[in-house]
C-alpha cells in the first residue's frame, strides 16, 4: 500500500491511499437497479458472475474484507465471453453507522475517507505520477479546500466494495461518477451534482447501433451493478423477445473496449467523455453513436453525477454541497471538466436550490 500525500490550500493535506492500479470492470455510472439486502456486518459485497468466464491473463483484482484492492503486477485484467447473462451484483440495502469512523487527523480535522474503483477515465483514474486524479478527484479535493475542519483521505477498491463500505461505515464519501437511481437513493444520500453526462453506443465502423432495440440480439460485456447493466437488465425484463446478452466481468474499461474491436463483443456503452478519453489513449478505431432519451431514462433518472455517503451524513453532505456550490458559481467546475473532458459540464444553477434526495 503507498501513501501520496498531495499539498492541500492554506494548513490542509489530502491523503490518497493507493492500494493497486485497478483493472475493475466499473462503468461510468454506478450500481444497478437490482439490488438486495447484504450484511452491513462483512463490509464486502460480492458480484455474482455466474455467466462470465474471467481471465487472469495479465493479473486480477480482488477485493479484501476491508474494501480495498489488491492488484497484480500489471494491473489489467481480461474477460473472455461466454454468452450468458447472470444476476447483477446487489448494494448493500442497510445503512451502518458510519460517523464514528471519521477520525481526527493530525491537524486535528476531521479525517474523511472517500472511496473510488479508480478505472473511469476521465472521472477518476490513476495518472503517470501514481496519483489518483479525474474529473470527480479533482473537483472533490477542491471541495475539501473550502471544507474547514475536515481532510480527505482517498482510497482506491474494487467497485462492489465501495457501497459495502459506506453501508459499514468504513467509508464515508463513494466517488466513482455515479447517477440517481431511485433505488440507490433509498440507501446512500447523494450530493448536489459536479457534472453532467451522456451516454454512447460504442461499436466497430459499419456496425452502429443507436438504440437498445437495435442491440436485440446482440451481445455486451458489463461490470455486474453497473448503471448501464441495471439499464439493459430492465429492457429485457420488459421486452422478453428482444434480449440483449450480457456477460458480466471485472475486466477494466479499455479491456472492454479492445474485446469490441477485435470482434468479441458487439458493442459497449459508455459515457461520451469515456470514449474520447479511450479513443484518444488507444486509438481502437471504433465509433459512437448517442443514446436516446428514451434508453438513456433506463440508465439513469437524470444526466447529472453526484458523490454518494451513508445516509446518517447529513452533517458532512451539507458542507460537501456547499463547497461544491461554490465551485459551480465561480467557474472552478467549468475548468475542470472542460481540462478533462474538452468541454463545460457544469449543471445548471437550479441544480443547486435543493439536493435529490
Amino acid at each position: 500500500m503507498k501513501n501520496i500525500m498531495i499539498g492541500k490550500a492554506a494548513k490542509k493535506a489530502a491523503a490518497f491511499t493507493l492500494t493497486g492500479v485497478l483493472a475493475i470492470g466499473a462503468s461510468a455510472c454506478g450500481a444497478s437497479s437490482a439490488e438486495s439486502t447484504a450484511s452491513a456486518a462483512s463490509g464486502t459485497t460480492s458480484a455474482a458472475a455466474s455467466g462470465t468466464t474471467s481471465a487472469a491473463a495479465s493479473g486480477t483484482t480482488s477485493a479484501a474484507a476491508s474494501g480495498t484492492t489488491s492488484a497484480a503486477a500489471s494491473g489489467t485484467t481480461s474477460a473472455a465471453a461466454s454468452g450468458t447473462t447472470s444476476a447483477a451484483a446487489s448494494e448493500p440495502t442497510s445503512a451502518a453507522a458510519s460517523a464514528d469512523t471519521a477520525a481526527a487527523s493530525s491537524d486535528g480535522d476531521i479525517e474523511i475517507t472517500a472511496v473510488t474503483s479508480g478505472d473511469t477515465r476521465p472521472y477518476v483514474y490513476v495518472g503517470d505520477d501514481n496519483e489518483l486524479t479525474g474529473v470527480d478527484i479533482e473537483i472533490l479535493k477542491e471541495a475539501f479546500d473550502r471544507m474547514d475542519g475536515y481532510s480527505l483521505n482517498l482510497q482506491v477498491a474494487s467497485f462492489d466494495a465501495i457501497f459495502a463500505g459506506l453501508t459499514a461505515g468504513q467509508y464515508q464519501i463513494g466517488v466513482n461518477n455515479f447517477s440517481y437511481r431511485e433505488e440507490r437513493a433509498q440507501n446512500y444520500l447523494y450530493s448536489y451534482p459536479y457534472n453532467k453526462i451522456s451516454y454512447v453506443f460504442v461499436t466497430t465502423d459499419g456496425n452502429e447501433i443507436s438504440s437498445f432495440s437495435e442491440a436485440a440480439g446482440k451481445k455486451v460485456e458489463l461490470a455486474s451493478g453497473v448503471s448501464i447493466a441495471g439499464g439493459i437488465e430492465q429492457w429485457n425484463e420488459e421486452n422478453p423477445d428482444q434480449q440483449i446478452t450480457i456477460d458480466y466481468t471485472e475486466a477494466d474499461t479499455a479491456t472492454k473496449l479492445q474485446h469490441v474491436a477485435d470482434g468479441a463483443y458487439d458493442f459497449q456503452i459508455i459515457d461520451a467523455a469515456m470514449y474520447d478519453a479511450y479513443e484518444k489513449e488507444y486509438n481502437f478505431g471504433l465509433v459512437a453513436t448517442p443514446l436516446d432519451d428514451a434508453d438513456t431514462a433506463l440508465i439513469a433518472s437524470n444526466v447529472y453525477a453526484y458523490y454518494l455517503l451513508p445516509l446518517d451524513q447529513t452533517e458532512l453532505r451539507g458542507k460537501l454541497d456547499a463547497a461544491i456550490k461554490s465551485l459551480q458559481e465561480d467557474g472552478t467546475i467549468r475548468e475542470i471538466t472542460q481540462k478533462f473532458e474538452g468541454y463545460d459540464g457544469t449543471p445548471e444553477d437550479d441544480q443547486y436550490e435543493s439536493t435529490v434526495n
